[in-house]
């Protein structure tokens, strides 16, 4: 068997040889209806897991990762509605887009399960090319729609603060961090943008895979864009989570270097006038910050804040983390 890890997904998950194909995770308690629906998808060039069982269908989405999840409304005694709902409150498996597949054909029905989350609703039985041609338009619009980052898959702007906005709104007390690759440019200009999209990558696993170790409800990892992260998680393990970040990622980072650039810990680049300039490897800086109850008026404020610490933690040499210590601002505008 060959694993291949879909960057910003979390943990490696099992895959067949052929790797390159699109994961469906399909949850029926119709051993006959999964025989069928497995059949049409495979034919279509995906890889389908089947799960007979509601109880296991979120386990097997955090296991597997799939890129879009056909569900029943009835699974046994669980309801499609409440797989849905676990699906979309763990961090790791909120974005997987789901489709309802069931016998309901009411537009009551419809009406109410789209709008309470899902990403579209297809009646047994099916038409197998229809079936197959409304998963594919659902990945490709949740990819736009859910404004994820292209590069990690991980949330993009949008949802970044639309994820900070409801923690404000519902007086919840977090804590942000904000990951930055020092020395970044840099790199990307010795090596190459392809390369330096490697770097991201590789921060964006170690994210989510620290997250992931580290369980929590709270947890929350999106990618502002280029070398910018943020993690909205408990207040009680952001300096764990920050200092196994800041860990790793010096752990790894000298892998995506060449022997002559390792070897010696920086790399050379000639400036306009002429001179040498060394470059130490990159590193990854963190700035922390509690968000108390009340303290911040908006979403842009947090980060702007959030912001000004990363900063700090810049002018420091190597990978580090900073922990904003200064008592919280009464309602902090920006």
């Amino acid at each position: 068997m060959t694993v291949t890890r879909r960057v910003g997904a979390g943990p490696e998950r099992p895959r067949s040889a052929l790797a390159h194909r699109d994961i469906a995770l399909v949850v029926d308690d119709d051993e006959q209806v999964l025989r069928l629906v497995k059949r049409v998808l495979e034919r279509a060039g995906f890889e389908c897991i089947t799960v007979n069982d509601g109880q296991a269908a979120h386990d097997a989405a955090v296991e597997w990762r799939p890129d879009i999840i056909l569900l029943d409304l009835m699974i046994g005694d669980v309801t499609g509605d409440h797989v849905m709902s676990e699906l979309r409150d763990d961090f790791r498996t909120r974005l997987i887009p789901v489709v309802f597949l069931t016998v309901r054909d009411s537009l009551k029905d419809k009406v109410e399960h789209l709008l309470s989350g899902a990403d579209d609703y297809v009646t047994k039985p099916f038409i197998p090319e229809e079936l197959v041609a409304r998963l594919r338009a659902v990945m490709s619009r949740s990819t736009t729609t859910r404004g994820l980052s292209p590069l990690t898959g991980m949330s993009g702007n949008s949802d970044i603060l639309r994820e900070i906005t409801r923690r404000l709104a519902q007086s919840e007390r977090f804590a942000v961090l904000y990951p930055d690759i020092d020395s970044f440019k840099s790199y990307n200009d010795h090596y190459g943008f392809l390369r330096g999209d490697d770097v991201i990558k590789t921060l964006a696993t170690i994210i989510l895979e620290v997250l992931e170790e580290n369980q929590s409800d709270h947890h929350f990892a999106g990618h502002v864009g280029g070398d910018d992260f943020v993690i909205l998680t408990e207040p009680s393990i952001a300096e764990t989570i920050a200092t196994e970040i800041t860990k790793r990622f010096d752990q790894a980072i000298v892998a995506l270097y060449d022997p002559i650039d390792r070897d010696r810990g920086w790399i050379e680049s000639e400036e306009r006038n002429g001179s040498m300039l060394r470059t130490p490897l990159v590193s990854v800086s963190i700035g922390i910050v509690i968000a108390e109850p009340g303290s911040y008026s908006s979403a842009a404020a947090v980060a702007a804040r959030a912001s000004e610490v990363k900063g700090v933690a810049k002018r420091m040499p190597g990978s580090k983390w900073v922990l904003d210590r200064r008592r919280p601002p009464e309602r902090f505008v920006s």
